[in-house]
C-alpha cells in the first residue's frame, strides 16, 4: 500500500556535533586491618631436663590489654609489661575480655615473676607484622604446687606478690591440664604477642 505524505518539509539541518564522554573510575581504598594475636608456650622440665609438660596455645588479650597497647602508641609514660603471675584455681573460668575471666582466679602466692629480660621485638617477615616476646622462668625451688592452672601477663609496676586486678592484666591463659610443679622442676612461659597488618 502506498502512502503519500505532503509537504512543506522543514529544511534539513546538517552539522557536526562533538561529544565527550568522561568516565571516572575510583578504586577501592586499601584497607589495613590491624590484628593482635597472642600465643603462649608453656614448658615444664624436671631436674634431669626431661620434659614433663609442654603446651602451646592461643591466649586472650583482655580489654585492658587492648587499652594498654593503644596507650603505648602515643604515651611513653604508660607502664610496660613487667612480668607474670600464676594461679591454681580448680576449674578456672575461661579467659575473657573483661569481668572475672580477665584476671587471676586464685593467685598462687609467691608466683609473681619479673621478666627474665627486657621483651624483644622481631619482624615476622613479608610485611606480615611484628612480634613481641616476653619470657618468665620459675626455677626449681621458686614455687611448688600440684595444680597450677593459669598464667597472666601483667604491667603492675613494681610487680608485687598479690593477685593483681583486671586493671593490670594485659592477657590471660588457662592451661589445658593442671601443672604439677615439684621441687627442682623448672617452668618457662614464653608469651608472644603478634601485631599483624593487612
Amino acid at each position: 500500500m502506498n502512502r503519500e505524505v505532503k509537504g512543506p518539509f522543514p529544511p534539513e539541518k546538517m552539522g557536526v556535533h562533538d561529544s565527550v564522554e568522561v568516565a571516572m573510575i575510583r578504586g577501592r581504598p586499601v584497607e589495613d586491618k590491624l590484628r593482635i594475636v597472642a600465643n603462649v608456650e608453656v614448658l615444664l622440665t624436671g631436674p634431669d631436663g626431661a620434659v614433663k609438660y609442654h603446651e602451646i596455645g592461643e591466649n586472650l588479650v583482655t580489654d585492658y590489654g587492648d587499652e594498654h597497647i593503644a596507650n603505648r602508641l602515643f604515651d611513653d609514660t604508660f607502664d610496660i609489661v613487667t612480668g607474670m603471675r600464676l594461679g591454681d584455681q580448680v576449674a578456672p573460668a575461661a579467659a575473657s575480655k573483661s569481668g572475672a575471666g580477665a584476671a587471676i582466679q586464685t593467685y598462687l602466692t609467691g608466683s609473681n615473676e619479673d621478666l627474665d629480660a627486657a621483651a624483644t621485638v622481631s619482624d615476622l617477615g613479608g610485611g606480615s607484622g611484628h612480634r613481641t616476646t616476653h619470657v618468665c622462668t620459675w626455677i626449681g625451688g621458686d614455687i611448688t604446687d600440684p595444680a597450677i592452672s593459669e598464667v597472666v601477663l601483667t604491667d603492675e609496676t613494681p610487680l608485687t606478690d598479690v593477685a593483681g586486678v583486671v586493671g593490670d592484666t594485659v592477657a590471660r591463659f588457662v592451661f589445658a591440664l593442671t601443672i604439677d610443679k615439684q621441687a627442682g622442676d623448672q617452668l618457662v612461659v614464653t608469651w608472644h604477642i603478634d601485631f599483624l597488618g593487612a
